[in-house]
């Protein structure tokens, strides 16, 4: 895996950073409205080759990859550049490929600057003409008319139609009598609708990185504004009620970001999956960009109104922008048909790309290894039942799996383990979702014994870890309290120290699996006197030791938790994990260790699939399900969201391994998988109602019931480890740098 990108290709976004500051500036884009056209900044991207990027160098252009393309143009959608780029550079590239003399002319035209072509992206027909962006500003326009692919020259340009974005929308004839200058037919029937169909799919990638770069450079106007502008005597960008939207937006768009670097992997690497994965990306960019620009210009209160401020043009034309091929929701539509229905689609050559998000051939071996393991050791329906919950754990293939060295894989041998490596550890966690195994008890063990290898005596490692290594022993976590919450630095537990024991004093909620765990990590109050956070100390509990009592809570997931209790209970100073009060430290450690560990995405993928399942097998007004095109859209979406929500957790993995610069990437990914995960669940029982309501053990239930209990296990899921909130205020400060807003 590498997200990483080239130094050619950081040049590249750089370059035309800088020159879109200065020749694509607010007061350029105020100044070319209402045409929305910059004949100066033109002339700067014809000498720049910006027009050829996806022309090959033997037709003169730069020859360049679809994701380097995708890099220019999310920089177009930073500086809003006024002018048909992403239209044209599309039209060229299509252009490109015909042997034709006039394609050719064409082509040479507009790259040397004397022709602005641009892209009717709606087909013409004898009933209408189609709206072409740019067609304003157009000297020519390829497009498809009936079974024809045509380049159409007007003269004079058509009138510019007022329109939100202040763009150079204007109205094209395609046909013989609309050709005012020439009219050049350059291909017919199958040919001519593929060369048009390539250009369109190509149109939807550049497009949807426009509106990502768009929508994030609005979001960080949105967070400079609401760090400055004071209210009640503190920044308004302190007030959960203005970051916490914002940081979800944030989240929203660089996920869709993400998910268009992902469309373009697949289809460098020919992957079947890239043919729903480009309209997929498209219809979230078009969706996460307007809310995105919507939450800025709210967030300027009534400023955002004044044509003044710049928000304003980011709002305006997001919409603009993304309705420009029609509605974004259609191209749902198109990402289902060609999933689940067989649907064809003719796709663009993508060229090179450094990018990666495989996880590399080490991974894959190791994941045939694992995947042989587990068809030797398939799961008990039960178990697959309760997969998302900690009812799913199964101690005989705990202990096998501990046999085999992969319950742990990652750790040094010396420790059971095989030092795999995390996207060997990626590929593992894949295949156990697949075998439907729960992930609760061992993930939960894993982060704490990892933890007691990095803070724990010598002596106590030697103790606990070999029956953790073995698969004899697992761990629950003991933070929150009855008074505390998400709040964890607020715990009373009491340990008081008795010579070379402690003696502990409390009570904890929510102690997962405590009913089947053999230690408990407790965080423990230590110093009354001392500031919250520095008055903690870690210890690790044996759960049989004498005053510790386990009670159940049953939960709305149908989940079993508990509380546990403790009274007098005398563990040795041994048990201690790290130094006395240094508690907080060893928590942050273990919390990292949490957050690493995905967003949850597996959930919402095993409702999608279940839904799919219904859709083909169940009969809706005499017809199979999947036939309603509000079914196919609805899933289509939710699939959305599950591949937003792999592309989150892939790059909080990848950042964790490289050690990148933390940008809340791991929040970011923690916060989405169980928001995400709500979402679909609710999508999904709205779908396939009445049967969705139906728990598992009814007949007819939905996946087995998996779609019912998926939307109550969301729920929960964004309140693990801290309930969202938290999480969304540690992306708006380091995501968007804006002020502190917790307490």
């Amino acid at each position: 895996m590498n997200l990483q990108l080239s130094q050619e290709q950081e040049l590249l976004r750089d370059t035309f950073a800088q020159l879109f500051a200065t020749e694509s500036s607010p007061e350029r884009v105020r100044a070319a409205e209402p045409l929305g056209f910059d004949a100066g900044l033109w002339k700067q991207l014809v000498e720049t080759g910006a027009i050829g990027i996806r022309v090959p160098e033997r037709a003169g252009g730069a020859g360049a990859g679809l994701f380097d393309a995708a890099l220019l143009a999310e920089q177009v959608g930073r500086h809003l550049v006024s002018g048909p780029l992403i239209e044209s550079v599309s039209a060229c590239a299509a252009l490109a490929e015909l042997d034709s003399p006039a394609a050719a002319d064409g082509l040479n035209r507009a790259l040397d600057g004397d022709a602005v072509v641009s892209l009717a992206l709606q087909r013409g027909s004898k009933d209408g003409f189609p709206l072409v962006p740019g067609g304003a500003s157009a000297d020519a326009v390829l497009g498809l008319e009936g079974s024809e692919l045509v380049l159409v020259e007007r003269r004079p340009k058509p009138e510019p139609l007022p329109n939100q974005g202040a763009s150079a929308l204007a109205r094209w004839d395609l046909s013989e009598d609309g050709a005012s200058a020439a009219r050049h037919v350059l291909a017919r029937e199958e040919e001519a609708l593929a060369v048009f169909e390539r250009a369109r799919e190509q149109w939807s990638v550049l497009m949807a990185a426009a509106l990502g770069g768009l929508a994030h450079r609005a979001l960080e106007i949105a967070a400079d504004y609401a760090s400055e502008r004071v209210q009640f005597d503190r920044p308004i960008g302190s007030f959960q009620a203005v970051a916490h939207p914002l940081a979800d937006c944030l989240i929203d768009v660089e996920g869709g970001q993400l998910l268009v670097w992902r469309a373009i992997w697949a289809l460098v690497g020919g992957q079947e999956e890239a043919a729903w994965l480009i309209p997929s990306a498209f219809a979230w960019s078009a969706d996460a960009a307007a809310a995105a620009t919507r939450r800025a210009l709210h967030t300027h209160g009534g400023y955002g109104l004044s044509l003044e401020y710049d928000i304003q043009l980011y709002h305006r034309r997001a919409k603009t922008w993304a309705l420009a091929g029609g509605n974004p929701r259609d191209r749902l539509l198109d990402a289902a048909d060609r999933r689940w229905r067989g649907a064809r689609a003719t796709l663009p050559e993508a060229g090179e790309m450094t990018v990666d998000f495989g996880l590399g051939p080490k991974a894959e071996e190791f994941r045939g290894v694992v995947h042989r393991f587990l068809e030797q050791h398939p799961a008990s329906d039960e178990v697959r039942a309760n997969q998302h919950n900690w009812e799913g754990h199964d101690p005989e293939f705990q202990r096998a799996l501990a046999k085999a060295g992969l319950l742990f894989a990652s750790w040094p041998p010396e420790y059971g383990g095989q030092n795999r490596d995390p996207f060997e550890m990626a590929a593992l966690e894949e295949e156990m979702q697949r075998a439907g195994r729960t992930h609760y008890a061992i993930g939960t063990t894993q982060m704490v014994a990892e933890t007691l290898i990095e803070f724990a005596s010598e002596d106590l490692k030697r103790e606990v870890l070999p029956s953790i290594s073995g698969g004899e022993a697992n761990c629950s976590l003991g933070y929150t309290e009855p008074g505390s919450g998400s709040d964890v630095a607020n715990a009373q537990t009491r340990a008081v120290r008795d010579g070379d024991e402690w003696v502990i004093n409390g009570q904890k909620m929510f102690t997962s699996g405590a009913n089947i765990t053999q230690y408990i990590f407790l965080l423990t109050r230590t110093d009354p006197e001392a500031r919250k956070h520095r008055g903690l100390t870690m210890f690790l509990v044996p759960v049989d030791t004498p005053g510790v009592e386990v009670q159940a809570i049953h939960t709305l997931a149908g989940e079993r938790t508990n509380a546990t209790y403790y009274t007098d209970v005398r563990i040795p100073d041994r048990y201690r994990i790290g130094e006395v009060n240094a508690g907080w430290s060893v928590i942050g450690y273990a919390l990292q260790l949490e957050h690493g560990m995905g967003g949850g995405g597996e959930l919402g993928q095993s409702m999608i699939d279940a839904a799919v399942d219904w859709a083909r097998r169940t009969s809706r007004d005499g017809r199979p399900a999947i036939d309603d095109p509000r079914i196919r859209e609805g899933l289509a979406h939710a699939a959305a969201q599950a591949e937003v929500s792999n592309c989150l957790d892939a790059r909080s993995r990848w950042c964790a391994v490289t050690r990148q610069p933390d940008r809340a990437q791991g929040p970011m990914s923690a916060v989405f998988g169980p928001e995400s995960t709500i979402r679909i669940g609710s999508q999904l029982m709205d779908l396939a109602a009445p049967d969705s309501v139906l728990s598992r053990g009814a007949p007819g239930a939905v996946g087995s019931g998996i779609v019912e209990q998926g939307y109550r296990l969301g729920t929960a899921m964004a309140i693990y480890g801290g309930t969202s909130e938290i999480l969304r205020s540690i992306v708006a400060q380091v995501g968007l740098g804006m002020p502190r807003s917790r307490s």
